[in-house]
């Protein structure tokens, strides 16, 4: 189920007007502040980089998406006119300029024997597609640095999303729903001793939610009290990168019943990631596996449904629907080029309590998905010119009893994308 939010048309207006004296002053604020450090002797330094980007995709058919179909999930499941015609089989195209950005970083005198720094990163493309083209927060943390440990408080790459395995895509997908997309408010600590680094997290929810009774937002996580708690090992040593983490969400449905008893319900969802990088000269190679249960917050397939309800109070139960998510991204580069390539799949494995007709996920029909992503790159100083053909397909089906899904037939749709980075 879709919710869609309005404005009036002078609200929009006043709006976008807020929002482009919000980004002048912003810049304003920053410049000034670099320029300043430049000129003074002051311990505390700013520096700003960032990139301008400028994309154009052609889609095959119409695609399950966000702003405005960059950020492409799946093909849409066919849907017939009285003739027999597929009404989703019919292309789209569209560009962008949203995802350029910026990024400012502060330094300054060490605090209680840290290395200290800010960091505020934003970029274009908003908090939901009514918002395209305003400026959001991506990241925007502390980082305290001791001789072995590390602590990090603010808004972050959820830990299931491990910087160095990002996938190298075009899409602003960054290869989701195969590979985990979120960034959350959370506390995180790192221990490094030797080749091997400890992390600790305590994350809540913000931009990136789980879907439920109350539509998308995040006061399931909120009303359990417990923050989305998860832990991790990796290993780094001669161009290895290796790891595994586990990931514990309490979510708390509904507090109250359909015949107004406190309802209270807890939903304990864990998953599992292990993930593997090596970089040898010029070739890389990237590869990650996560079981997840309700990971429809990291735009990811997954989510929850309500299970059985006792008859006396009418106190319901809910319960998770596992997915198997596998990717692997390799790219070599040649001089200014670099031809890579991306695989990802996706397979539904049901739920584990009988389940009612109240699923509230993403994609809870589709049984698997997958996808290929050929892309090449030509890079000229800090000038990139990028070329990506994808093609994903969904089998959509019939769901059983545990929303395992059979009676399945595939629906494909090829992506070509096209883009221009100029970095700074």
């Amino acid at each position: 189920m879709r919710t869609f939010v309005t404005f009036p048309y002078f609200a929009r207006k006043k709006m976008r007007a807020s929002q482009k004296l919000i980004l002048l002053s912003t810049v304003l604020f920053f410049t000034s502040l670099h320029i300043y450090s430049q000129e003074t002797s002051s311990p505390y330094k700013l520096t700003l980089n960032g990139f301008v980007r400028a994309d154009a995709i052609f889609d095959s058919r119409q695609v399950v998406e966000a702003r405005e179909g960059f950020l492409l999930f799946f093909p849409k499941k066919p849907e017939f006119d009285k003739n027999g015609r597929d009404i989703n089989a019919h292309p789209s195209f569209n560009q962008y300029a949203m995802t350029t950005r910026l990024t400012a970083k502060a330094t300054g005198p060490d605090v209680l024997g840290a290395k200290i720094f800010a960091l505020i990163e934003a970029d274009f493309t908003g908090a939901s597609n009514i918002e395209n083209n305003s400026l959001r927060l991506r990241h925007g943390y502390i980082s305290m640095q001791w001789t072995k440990t590390r602590l990090m408080l603010g808004q972050y790459w959820h830990p299931l999303d491990v910087p160095e395995m990002i996938p190298n895509v075009l899409s602003l997908n960054t290869g989701a729903p195969f590979h985990s997309f979120s960034r959350q408010p959370q506390v995180r600590i790192d221990y490094k001793t030797g080749n091997i680094n400890l992390v600790a997290v305590a994350a809540a929810q913000r931009d990136y939610v789980n879907s439920g009774p109350a539509g998308s937002t995040s006061i399931y996580l909120r009303n359990s009290v417990i923050p989305n708690l998860h832990t991790q090992i990796q290993f780094k040593k001669n161009g290895i990168f290796a790891g595994a983490g586990i990931d514990y969400k309490v979510l708390t449905p509904s507090l109250v019943t359909d015949s107004l008893y406190t309802g209270n319900v807890t939903l304990n969802c864990i998953s599992y990631t292990a993930f593997l990088s090596i970089l040898r000269d010029q070739f890389s190679v990237k590869t990650q596996y996560v079981y997840g249960q309700a990971l429809n917050d990291h735009l990811m397939l997954g989510g929850f449904a309500l299970a059985d309800t006792d008859p006396e109070t009418e106190q319901s139960s809910y319960t998770a629907l596992n997915h198997h998510f596998v990717w692997m991204n390799a790219s070599y580069t040649i001089g200014k080029w670099q031809p890579s390539v991306f695989a990802g799949y996706t397979l539904n494995a049901g739920s584990d309590k009988l389940a009612t007709a109240q699923v509230y996920a993403r994609g809870a029909d589709i049984a698997y998905v997958y996808r290929f992503a050929p892309m090449i790159t030509f890079t000229t100083g800090k000038f990139s010119l990028i070329g990506e053909v994808e093609y994903t397909a969904a089998a959509y089906g019939e769901n059983t009893e545990k929303l395992k899904v059979i009676n399945t037939k595939e629906t494909g749709n090829y992506r070509i994308g096209l883009g221009a980075v100029y970095s700074f």
